[in-house]
């Protein structure tokens, strides 16, 4: 193999790495909303229909 064709392999693989830790962030965000939407939503429930949830 080229050198130059290493050096771009190398490249490729730190770029995917950053793409990898991008989206688990993103999902880290996301399950974190999530989490507070389901919250927000039991709290409702509770308070209008006298339902508890553990």
């Amino acid at each position: 193999m080229k050198p130059q064709n290493v050096e771009t392999l190398l490249q490729e693989k730190e770029d995917l790495y950053d793409l990898l830790e991008d989206v688990m962030e993103r999902n880290q965000e996301f399950r974190e909303e999530m989490l507070t939407g389901l919250d927000d939503l039991e709290d409702m429930i509770t308070e209008n229909c006298g339902i508890e949830f553990h």
